[in-house]
C-alpha cells in the first residue's frame, strides 16, 4: 500500500510539476508586450499630442522592423506633412504606392503634399488618379472638375460634372 501510494504520488507530483512549467510559460508569454503594436501605439499618441518628431521616430523604428506595413507608412506621412516636412512626407507616400499601386490613401498623401508645394500640373494627375481609383468619391471628383475649369479645361471639366448629374 505504501508503495502503491509512493507510485501515486510521484505520479501527480510529476503532473504538478508539468502543470506549473507549462503555467510558468504562459504567463511569460502574456507577460511579453508586443512591441510593434506599442510603437504605433505610441506613434500615433505623440502625433496627437503634437510631438512630431517622436512620432516619426517611433513610425521609423516600426517601419525597420517591419517595412512592410502600409497603414503605418501612410500615417508617418501624415505626421511628416503636419510637421512641415512635405518631400519626407511625399517619399513615404511614394514608397507606399510602390508596394501597393492602388494604395487610394497613399495617393490622398501626394495629393496632399502637391497641394503644399503648390505643384498645380503633378496635383491635376494625382488627382485624376485617385478619382479613377474611388470612382464613387464625389466630393473627389468635383474637386477635379473645379480644378479642371479653373484651368479653363471645360469640355474635360463637363464630362466629370456630367457623372456628378447623373446626366
Amino acid at each position: 500500500m505504501t508503495r502503491h501510494m509512493t507510485r501515486w504520488t510521484a505520479i501527480l507530483l510529476a503532473v504538478a510539476l508539468i502543470g506549473v512549467a507549462f503555467t510558468a510559460l504562459a504567463q511569460e508569454r502574456e507577460s511579453r508586450i508586443d512591441e510593434n503594436f506599442l510603437l504605433l501605439m505610441g506613434a500615433r499618441n505623440a502625433a496627437k499630442s503634437g510631438k512630431h518628431d517622436t512620432s516619426v521616430r517611433r513610425y521609423r523604428r516600426l517601419l525597420e522592423r517591419d517595412p512592410r506595413l502600409n497603414d503605418a507608412r501612410n500615417e508617418l506621412g501624415w505626421v511628416l506633412i503636419a510637421a512641415g516636412r512635405v518631400a519626407e512626407a511625399q517619399e513615404e507616400f511614394r514608397v507606399a504606392l510602390h508596394a501597393n499601386p492602388k494604395d487610394a490613401e497613399a495617393w490622398k498623401g501626394i495629393l496632399e503634399a502637391l497641394r503644399k508645394t503648390d505643384q498645380k500640373d503633378e496635383f491635376l494627375k494625382v488627382l485624376d488618379q485617385l478619382v479613377e481609383l474611388e470612382p464613387a468619391r464625389k466630393d473627389l471628383r468635383m474637386q477635379l472638375a473645379l480644378e479642371l475649369h479653373n484651368r479653363g479645361r471645360f469640355t474635360e471639366a463637363e464630362k466629370h460634372i456630367v457623372v456628378l448629374l447623373g446626366e
